[in-house]
């Protein structure tokens, strides 16, 4: 068995947040959970890695990480973006996977 899995961030939330920056736009963020990363990239001094959640006008970015089982799989932090009213009630910070991509 091999070990070749990274925390990859592929959020979008910072892009956003600097656009309504530059634009003077109003917003709150806020750190919703942290968890320490377990890739070849997340070393012992290595701060964890905060899931944040931006609303700005109508709209909410929700961050999440995807973990997976697999020591070979890259666990993944992406961003989503909901209209307020809509922002899911119970959202699922951490969601972990199984190699087969199945949520468990």
């Amino acid at each position: 068995m091999s070990w070749d899995k990274n925390t990859v961030n592929l959020s979008a939330l910072d892009s956003v947040k600097q656009t309504l920056d530059n634009l003077e736009v109003e917003y709150s963020l806020s750190t919703e959970a942290e968890i320490m990363g377990i890739g070849l990239n997340d070393f012992e001094d290595t701060p964890p890695h905060k899931l944040r959640r931006l609303q700005y006008d109508k709209w909410v970015m929700l961050e999440q990480m995807t973990r997976d089982a697999d020591c070979d799989v890259d666990d993944i932090i992406s961003s989503h973006t909901f209209l307020l009213e809509e922002e899911p009630d119970n959202w699922q910070y951490i969601v972990k996977t199984d190699i087969f991509g199945n949520e468990g």
